[in-house]
Order: structure tokens, then sequence, then C-alpha cells
């Protein structure tokens, strides 16, 4: 018994040492904000150790209740180390800080309350921590979303495979001076989005009485899944703000040098939460010739020529014209015709450069009469849904009347008759017996076969040139292996890359996962390695802020960052949003692996 109670008090007290090692707390900074202002809500992991220096580890998820008056978003990680000493003692300690910002739009007191979350094999427990979101004062200095902010004119409710075109403006204050604005992010995965143009267009608008500068992309959004959709947009840009004017006094005077000098601050911009209604294309009254043209659209079908040849070809073109989602017509399926055989057609497009969902398509098909006569083309049905009046359209064009001469070309003689000819005039040579060597040699007939040739020169025997072929690829091989090996043990560069390659080798074939979370660490893992390999610095445990720079700094393709940025904010939007998401594993695998070739 008392051998029992010993053993129960050892481990009760070596598991509260243990614990005592970790500390978690949860903290908004700061906790009182005014309304539209931006709060960091943070979980801190301090860990410590007397032997070493402690490893932290990477959080790939946090469980975080949710608590319908905030919206959090833009989670990122933070890590720092330190050592003390104390009496000759050492102490070290490791910080890991997860951050992620949020926002409320109505006043109140929001608490996300007490959670479990997993650490190293253990299970840890976030403490409780509350925001007090307060009306604003009139006259409160105003905030940075009310200097600088992000605006998308998006429809309501569309339809699956609507082309819609939209516009993204970006309202920056008079007082505050743009610095740098980096590219588009997008999180519409219900959505196609076209490219962000590399020019925008600018002009000045007053907002609630204050002037704003005003910078204006198109852009047109394509719904690919039915239902209430996300579609948000995000900018990075550095500004100085107007109160971070450099007010020391300078020899020059101020003006132009206080903004020069000015301080520059980071920050992300978002569009307000927009959610769209998807709806199914209605399934009655579809006509049959129906392939997913949505819009508004004419048709004009014509023939090069109302007359042709047997087996010379005629074109059959039709022109559609009108505003719709040119991208996603496809020419409509020709009808098998007796008496003539056709082809895929060829298909062009002419935009209109002012209006982007403008323009006319036009396809040509290929006909070729098989018989002479007055020959009627098929006739021609295209069918378009209308969401102005939700209701489907078919235009049809009448069968066209060509008419088909016989051929000119003359006629080949038949297989038949050269036949017999050979067989009148050839001689018939009647081998009723087996030929001696000598009356084979005397049959014209006879034809020797070819005798083996010796080489005379051994240096222009193939023999000879594949060996010291071979001698020659194991000595290269050779040498590439020892100077691997070589650089191995003397180029730290190379080390690093090799260990890099080898570990996203592992990262890659663990992203194969099926579970959501395990695949979007190691993709920001691959993402990571990746890089290391390319840039030869280590950058296993950079955050995308510092990716994003040594990308740029190597010229990657800015649309490969952007991939990489919707994937890195994807993992974050899995871990930290408390909440399951569905996730489409196979886009998101095709985008990996789009991004890692293109590094």
């Amino acid at each position: 018994m008392q051998l029992r109670n010993a053993f129960l008090i050892f481990a009760l007290v070596t598991t509260s040492a243990l614990i005592a090692e970790i500390r978690v707390s949860a903290r908004f900074e700061p906790a009182r904000v005014a309304i539209g202002s931006t709060s960091q809500y943070i979980v801190e992991i301090v860990e410590t150790d007397d032997s070493k220096k402690p490893a932290a580890e990477r959080i790939t998820s946090l469980p975080i209740p949710s608590d319908g008056g905030l919206t959090l978003r833009n989670g990122r990680t933070s890590n720092s180390q330190s050592t003390r000493i104390t009496n000759g003692v050492s102490e070290y300690s490791s910080t890991q800080q997860l951050i992620i910002d949020a926002v409320s739009a109505t006043p109140g007191s929001f608490t996300i309350p007490t959670f479990i979350f997993e650490y190293k094999g253990g299970r840890l427990q976030a403490p409780a921590a509350t925001l007090t979101v307060v009306e604003r004062a009139a006259d409160a200095v105003p905030t940075v979303d009310e200097l600088i902010f992000l605006q998308a004119n998006v429809p309501e409710q569309l339809y699956v495979g609507q082309t819609t075109p939209i516009t993204l403006k970006l309202y920056v204050s008079s007082n505050v001076t743009l610095r740098g604005l980096n590219p588009l992010e997008r999180r519409a995965d219900g959505f196609t989005v076209s490219k962000l143009p590399a020019e925008s267009s600018e002009s000045v608008e007053m907002v609630n009485g204050s002037r704003y500068r005003v910078y204006s992309w198109p852009l047109t959004i394509t719904p690919i899944s039915a239902g209430p959709q996300d579609l948000n947009f995000q900018f990075t840009l550095s500004a100085q703000m107007p109160n971070q004017q450099n007010t020391r006094g300078s020899p020059f005077g101020g003006g132009v040098f206080d903004n020069f000098f000015g301080r520059s601050e980071r920050f992300n911009i978002y569009t307000p939460p927009t959610q769209i209604e998807v709806l199914t294309l209605p399934t009655e009254g579809k006509p049959e010739s129906y392939s997913g043209a949505i819009g508004q659209f004419n048709m004009q079908v014509s023939a090069d020529s109302d007359s042709t040849r047997v087996e010379e070809p005629i074109m059959l073109s039709l022109k559609l014209s009108g505003s719709g989602n040119f991208d996603r017509i496809k020419g409509p399926q020709m009808p098998k015709t007796r008496g003539w055989r056709n082809y895929k057609p060829e298909s062009t497009f002419e935009p209109n450069d002012s209006q982007p969902l403008k323009g006319m398509k036009r396809f040509d098909y290929v006909f070729i009469p098989e018989k002479a006569g007055s020959l009627k083309l098929p006739e021609v049905k295209f069918s378009y849904f209308d969401p102005n009046t939700e209701k489907y359209v078919e235009l049809s064009a009448p069968a066209l009347i060509t008419k088909v001469a016989p051929s000119d070309r003359p006629a080949a003689a038949t297989a038949t008759a050269l036949e017999a000819e050979q067989q009148d005039t050839a001689p018939t040579i009647n081998l009723t017996k087996a030929l001696s060597p000598e009356e084979l040699l005397n049959t014209l007939d006879y034809r020797p076969r070819k005798g083996r040739e010796v080489e005379k020169n051994l240096l222009s025997s193939p023999l000879f040139y594949g060996l010291n072929s071979a001698a020659f690829v194991v000595l290269t091989t050779s040498g590439i292996v020892i100077y691997r090996r070589k650089r191995l043990y003397l180029n730290a560069d190379y080390v690093l890359a090799h260990q890099a390659k080898q570990a996203l080798k592992a990262a890659v074939k663990e992203s194969q996962s099926n579970d959501a979370a395990v695949f979007y660490r190691c993709a920001q893992d691959a993402i990571r390695l990746a890089a290391t390999v390319r840039i030869k610095r280590n950058l296993r445990s950079a955050d995308f802020a510092t990716l994003e720079t040594q990308f740029k700094q190597s010229q990657v393709a800015d649309g490969v960052i952007e991939q990489a940025r919707a994937l890195f904010n994807e993992a974050d939007n899995q871990r930290f949003s408390g909440r399951t998401h569905s996730a489409d594993l196979q886009r998101a695998r095709t985008q990996l692996n789009t991004i890692l070739k293109a590094l």
C-alpha cells in the first residue's frame, strides 16, 4: 500500500514538473478597440528547460471556438529563443506566438473561451480571452480601415457558369502616402477569377465627406460551384499614415522632406466579407442543343460557296455575337448528313476591348461531299440561357442547299485490271521439281542474299565505338559521384540544398494524404523546402512574408507567388478557424505541383 502511494505521489510530482515546463497564455492586443479597428488575438506558448534549448513544435491547427461577432483572419506565427543565467545556472526558453487579426463591426464584449489543443504529443489548454469593442468617439483619429479600404461591386446572385464583370477598387485617403502595393490575393474556391491587370485606372471620389484616390481594376468572375460561395480579396501594401510624419526639425524646411523621411508601415487590406448565392441552371425547358452558354447571343450561318464538286471541301461558318461566357462556348455538334462527311470546327474569338464579355466567336466547319447532286448541309441549332429572363433561348438556321458536280479528276486504273494485265503479259513458270544450284542461278527471279560484310578497319567498327562510349560513361559518372561527395563535405550551401531535397521528397509524398490538415501542413513544408533548394538559404521555418521577399529577389513569377500565398492562407484558414472546412484537395494538389515545378 505504501509503495503504491509513493508511486502515485511520484507520478503526480513528475507530471506537475513536466506541465510547469510549458506555459500557455491567450490575450487580445489591444484588449479594447473601437468599431472597425483591428486587434490581435495571440496564443503564446513558452517552453523552458534547464539542460538544453527547447525546440518549438510548429502548430498546424488551433480548434478556436467560434464567436459569431468576431471575424478572424490573416493567421501567422512568430518564434524566439532566449537564455538566462542566474548564479551560473542557465535556463533556456523558447516562445512561439500564434497571431490572428480580429475585427468586429458591432460593439460589445467578445470572449474566446478556453479550448484544448495538441502539442508535442500532449494536450495543452489555452485560457479564455476577452475583447471589448466600443463605439468610436466623434473626434477620434481615423482608423487604418477608414483611411485605406478595398471594395468590390459583386452581384448578390449568379448562375453556375455565368461570367460576370466586376470592378475592384482600392480607396486611399488623400493624406496617406502609398509606398508599395503587392499583387492581388483571392479567396474564392467557388469561382474562377481573371488575372489582375498590370495597370490600374485612377480617379478621385468623395466618401462620407472625405477625399480619396481610387485605384480600379476590372475583373471577371465565373462561379463553378452551387450554393452560398465566399468571394474575398486582399491587398498587401505599405503606406505612410498621417500621424507617422517625421516631426523632427529639418534645416531644409518641412513639406516634401517630411514626407520623404517619413516611416512606412505594412498593412493587409481586405474587402468586406462577401457571399454570393450561386444557383444551378434549371432543367425545365433545357434544349438538347444546350452546351453551357450563358448570356445574350445572336447567330449567323453562311457557306463560302453554293456549289462544289465531289471530294472538294466547302466551309460552313457559324458566327455568334453578343455578351456572355464566350470562353465556355463550344461549337455545336453537327448531325451526320447523307452525302457529306465533316470534321471538328476551328474557332476564333474577337473580343470587344472596351467591354470584356462582348465580342464575336466564329466556328468554321469543313464539309466534303461524297456524291453529286443537290445536297443539303445540316440545319444548325444553338441555345443559351438568358439570366435576365431566366429562360433558355434556342436559335436555328435552315439547311443550306449546295450543288455538287461530279469530280473532274481522271479515274485511276483498278487493281483488278492491273492484275489481269499482269496475268496476260507475265510468263508462267511451272516449278514441278526442285532446281539445282546451277538452275537457280539461271532463274531471273532468283536473287542471292547479301552476306555479312567484314570490317577491314577496326577503328571504324561499331563494336570499337560502343566499348569506348561505355568506358566514357563509366568514367564520367564516377567523376560526378566523387565531385558531389566532395561538395557535401566542403560546401555548406550544397549540403543545405541536398538535405532540403531529401526532405522535400518526403513532404511531397506525405502530402498525398486525404486529411486536409495533414495536406496543408505538408504543402507549406514542401514550398519552404523548395524555396530553400532554389535560394540556398535555410527557409524551413520562414513565414510567407519572408518567402515572398525571397521569391521576388529570385525573380519568381508573380502568378506563382499568388498561388503560394493562396495556399498558405487556406492552410492558415484550416488551422485557425476552429471549424471544419471543406477543401478541394485535388485542386490544391494541382496548385502545389504547379508551385513546386516553378520553384
